[in-house]
């Protein structure tokens, strides 16, 4: 499950970015081939403890794209990437290259003074 890196490098970033303080929002924006629910238990489980702990989440979904010879276009869902800039068009089943896209982004964080 490659959500749980990616929102260990975010926690790591804004652990980071804060200086001990305490975090008590982080939002963020995440492509529509990750979960949301994912995303939530995965940042949940790793700000248990620490300066994360008990701050909200707050996400903003944006579509991951496939234009597919076959008429599709529309936003991919997590179920029809298959790896790194490859996905299986969700209309017709063929194979299609998508352009490389951050899954996860880092809006804001607001922390304790």
């Amino acid at each position: 499950m490659h959500e749980v890196g990616m929102v260990a490098a975010l926690v790591d970033a804004v652990v980071a970015s804060v200086g001990g303080r305490r975090v008590d929002l982080v939002r963020v924006r995440h492509a529509s081939t990750v979960p949301e629910d994912v995303l939530r238990q995965t940042f949940a489980m790793l700000t248990a403890e620490g300066p994360l702990a008990g701050a909200a989440l707050e996400t903003e979904v944006f579509p991951v794209r496939l234009a597919c010879p076959c008429g599709f276009d529309g936003a991919l869902g997590h179920d029809d990437v298959i790896g790194p800039g490859q996905a299986v068009c969700p209309s017709c089943g063929g194979l299609r290259a998508f352009p490389p896209t951050p899954e996860l982004e880092l809006v804001r964080v607001l922390a304790t003074t």
